[in-house]
């Protein structure tokens, strides 16, 4: 097959020519432009009239002709909305790919705004909170975070949507956070629902996210990666969505507590100056799982807990290790009737203390 990508100046077409040329398929561009910067992302580059040129068929049928065209890509509406309706008659061997650019937007927003209708009611079903969010809020969430690499999953991600309109004023405290995806989705709810500021820790580093605790296999995992690119693409993902007040440490979390217990102020280069309250509204505890680590995590950061706040102990559930359960199960006997709700959503824990 060999794909003609029209106009190719545009980032959507050189997109489809990377997807296509992955595909094994041979893509030819071209667009109306004297010089396309985009040019060599194609196999084949070439220029055509603009489409209200008289000639523009002429020299799209040769085009075809000459680079064995069979199938046409547009990213740009104008251009499908006229070879779907002369396609058929002046070339007919000729197929355009997909729907266009408005129908398939226009569906995907559909498909998105559905999703989310269906979504407010799974967060209703939690039972937390009177105030519902806005449908096209969840859609708009949810759609950013599933863009994010990570492992929050959508149920966990709906929870976290259940707990934070309703949660007490204060901070919201990360321990973990790799890529961001579970850090934008808390930053994002904190900042609409005015819960407080949101504080990111991770150390981003080989020796402090290996899980000793873990089969062997989990314990080689952190090897693969590169941890100063892990770290620069949390910022990428932050710095590009991040709601103030919002920042983030990388450290520890024995070393980040001591900082915010210091000082109600975090600053980074990126970030500047944000000021905390040092009483938690919410506490994500998603680093290291090994038992040791999550009982300190918790040990440490539980002592800023606001009354009422909530604890989510991530991977409650998880295949690999038992130390998120071990210390959450732990947490709730010895916490007696402080231990207020409690429920598992998406593999982690949800546990708010009573005042």
């Amino acid at each position: 097959m060999t794909i003609l990508v029209f106009p190719s100046c545009l980032e959507a077409a050189v997109r489809f020519a990377a997807d296509a040329r992955r595909w094994r398929q041979r893509v030819v561009g071209a667009s109306s432009l004297e010089v396309d910067c985009y040019a060599s992302h194609y196999d084949v580059w070439k220029r055509l009239p603009f489409i209200g040129n008289a000639h523009f068929f002429e020299a799209l049928a040769a085009l075809v002709q000459q680079e064995n065209i069979d199938t046409i890509f547009t990213p740009h509406a104008p251009c499908f909305n006229l070879l779907e309706a002369q396609l058929p008659t002046k070339l007919p061997h000729v197929a355009i790919w997909g729907e266009g650019p408005y129908r398939t937007h226009v569906k995907q927003m559909e498909d998105v705004i559905s999703q989310a209708r269906r979504d407010l009611e799974e967060i209703a079903g939690f039972g937390i909170s009177a105030a519902q969010l806005p449908v096209e809020f969840v859609a708009g969430v949810l759609q950013q975070m599933d863009r994010l690499y990570g492992q929050c999953s959508r149920q966990k991600a709906l929870a976290v949507c259940a707990v934070m309109p309703s949660a007490v004023k204060g901070d919201v405290v990360e321990i973990g956070a790799l890529f961001g995806k579970s850090t934008y989705l808390l930053n994002r709810l904190a900042s609409y629902c005015s819960v407080g500021g949101m504080l990111a820790i991770d150390p981003w580093n080989l020796e402090d996210s290996i899980q000793h605790d873990s089969p062997p296999n989990i314990q080689d995992a952190p090897r693969k990666w590169n941890w100063e690119i892990v770290n620069r693409g949390f910022l990428v993902n932050m710095l590009g969505c991040a709601c103030p007040p919002f920042n983030y440490m990388k450290a520890t979390s024995a070393e980040a507590y001591a900082r915010y217990s210091a000082h109600s102020e975090v600053t980074s280069s990126e970030f500047g100056a944000t000021i905390f309250k040092g009483s938690i509204a919410v506490l994500h505890i998603d680093g290291n799982h090994d038992e040791a680590a999550v009982a300190e995590d918790f040990c440490l950061w539980s002592k800023y807990l606001a009354p009422g706040a909530w604890i989510v102990f991530d991977d409650y559930n998880w295949q690999h290790g038992d130390g998120p359960r071990k210390v959450a199960d732990r947490v709730i006997v010895e916490y007696g009737a402080r231990a207020g709700r409690h429920f598992v959503a998406g593999g982690a824990l949800f546990l708010q203390i009573n005042a």
